[in-house]
């Protein structure tokens, strides 16, 4: 992808680097009149941040990166501000810039977010590291980070870890007690309430004399006012006797009982409400030892949620990268495929060339025994003797039918290699060739060569129909055998990959029989070849003879039966 570093179409910046410009890099001024109503990512990065995550207009970490048709990047606000003003073009080479050839750059995208930043509390004392992406969550409970009071009214910002303390001991809008009354007011409003509301306050400025005197005596001098106005003293209580003199003084003796019952019920609303308070109170304190109970759980939780996004970032990292590898093998599978299916195009012409010479040659022949040309051979004085010449087709005529054999053979294996480290194999004539195993005249079969990949291990199967050392007469033994490759200095060894052998029923019922071995690493059979094959390892009793031609089954068909041989290549290490 095109960064625009490097094309034939940059050209040499036009503005001197401005002052304020992002650590680490060459900043073009931006162009007049633009201004980024956001930017890019201003964060303090662990590392020095590559030039081609930057900004070609503000220079800073690129945020939702878009790229244009000349290659340069830019953030998405940055972008959208130039295409604003018409005629703009590309800071970084002149180009003009087209909307409609833009767009957005999700892998550039991806990888800023994975690129490590400090908190931006580093100053402050957090010291912790992270992806650009998990930024975010970490300021939600990062201990440094400047909150606002909780507390409605209160514009106080103070760090998340000593917010409890600024609710307890330096909030203005804290709950405190008034030392004379022990009624709760806000800290804010104490000296107010000390002034002008405490009932027991040191001292309160009368309004005529402007004399200091202790507020009880003032209200004993107002309700003497009252009094004196016709009011009983224990009108506060709920009497409503009116009158003066000693009509005020008769009340006050007759009515002491109805005075002391209007005392208690007051006294008994207060105690009620009291102990409502205490239940609330004592509700509330519950609640907030729940909430601080609760509150390591939660900050717990919202670590390991941290952590886990964190890793599954990085398993999200790595299947990206795997996959990046998986296509570009696969490309390369792709490629070979192509360069094979030449190949046997080749050969396939290379087979009819042989054929129509050799049918050339069988002309020729039988022109030689038909007797009517004496001479094949021109420019040699006299005539080569007939016979002479015979032999002499005869051995051409036996050259060229090996080498058309050895070519066909090789087209065969060709075309019926494997390499995916399975084989199916498909022998015929299961019951003449039993015969000749039981008569010795073939004891075993060898299957074609497969592969676990195109540069990977050669392997190949050895059957004994009549089966072989406990197995003889008696079951159909079944080997494994790794040969020798063009590709084996390349390769790990001892060969180590699971083997799976299995005869397949053809019938419905797939009942196929299987056997998998894991191979000993300390067996020759599983070292690396010095030889065309390795010693043979599997299985002699890999099932019993009976049980193959048994007619309930389907193991034999139009007698032919199939082996199948899969290596597991999933732990493998293949170039």
């Amino acid at each position: 992808m095109a960064t625009g570093s490097g094309s034939e179409k940059s050209k040499s910046c036009l503005y001197p680097p401005l002052k304020g410009s992002p650590p680490g890099s060459n900043r073009r001024p931006l162009v007049p009149g633009v201004t980024p109503p956001e930017g890019g990512y201003r964060e303090e990065f662990v590392e020095p941040v590559d030039d081609k995550y930057r900004c070609e207009h503000c220079r800073w970490v690129l945020r939702q990166a878009r790229q244009t048709e000349c290659g340069h990047r830019f953030c998405e606000s940055c972008l959208d501000a130039l295409l604003r003003i018409p005629g703009q073009v590309c800071p970084a080479d002149q180009e003009p810039l087209d909307g409609t050839e833009i767009f957005t750059d999700n892998c550039c995208r991806r990888e800023v977010l994975r690129l490590m930043v400090h908190c931006r509390n580093n100053k402050l004392g957090c010291q912790q590291q992270m992806t650009l992406s998990a930024l975010e969550p970490h300021l939600k409970i990062c201990p440094f980070q400047q909150v606002q009071c909780s507390r409605s009214g209160c514009s106080e910002r103070v760090r998340r870890r000593d917010l409890s303390d600024h609710l307890k001991h330096e909030c203005r809008l804290r709950e405190v007690v008034c030392n004379h009354c022990h009624k709760e007011t806000t800290f804010a409003d104490l000296k107010a309430h000390e002034k002008n509301e405490c009932p027991s306050s040191v001292t309160a400025r009368t309004k005529n004399h402007g004399v200091h005197i202790h507020r009880p005596e003032l209200r004993g001098q107002m309700s003497e006012g009252a009094q004196a106005e016709g009011g009983c003293k224990f009108s506060s209580y709920g009497c409503t006797f009116k009158g003066v003199g000693n009509s005020a003084k008769e009340h006050e003796s007759q009515a002491v009982e109805q005075h002391l019952l209007l005392v208690l019920s007051k006294n008994k609303a207060l105690e009620e409400k009291v102990k409502e308070l205490q239940c609330e109170i004592k509700e509330k304190r519950n609640e907030l030892e729940t909430l601080a109970n609760q509150l390591p759980k939660m900050e717990k939780a919202v670590s390991i949620n941290s952590q886990s996004a964190t890793r599954n970032e990085l398993k999200l990292n790595q299947s990206q990268k795997t996959l990046t590898v998986h296509a570009s093998t696969l490309q390369r599978i792709e490629c070979e495929l192509l360069e094979r299916r030449k190949r046997e195009e080749d050969l396939k012409q290379d087979i009819l060339s042989m054929r129509c010479k050799a049918g050339s040659l069988s002309s020729r022949i039988a022109i030689l025994e038909s007797g009517q040309s004496p001479c094949l051979y021109r420019g040699v004085s006299g005539c080569v003797p007939f016979e002479h010449q015979v032999s002499q087709h005869d051995n051409m005529l036996s050259v060229h039918e090996v080498r058309l054999a050895e070519i066909d053979l090789r087209f065969q294996l060709l075309e019926t290699a494997s390499y995916n480290g399975r084989l199916v194999w498909k022998i015929r004539d299961y019951a003449r060739r039993k015969q000749e195993a039981v008569s010795g005249k073939t004891l075993s079969l060898y299957s074609q060569p497969f592969y676990t990949s195109p540069f990977g291990y050669k392997m190949c199967a050895r059957v004994y129909l009549n089966g072989d050392g406990m197995g003889k007469g008696t079951h159909l033994s079944l080997f494994f055998a790794v040969m020798r490759g063009e590709y084996d200095p390349l390769l790990a060894w001892p060969f180590r990959q699971k083997v799976t052998l299995s005869l397949l029923d053809q019938g419905p019922a797939k009942t196929h029989v299987s056997d998998t071995f894991k191979p000993d690493p300390s067996s020759t059979s599983f070292r690396r070849p010095q030889v065309e094959m390795n010693v043979a390892s599997g299985c002699p009793l890999f099932v019993s003879q009976t049980v193959v031609e048994n007619e309930a089954h389907h193991y034999v068909k139009d007698d032919t039966i199939f082996i199948r041989v899969t290596v597991d290549t999933s732990d493998s290490s293949e170039l």
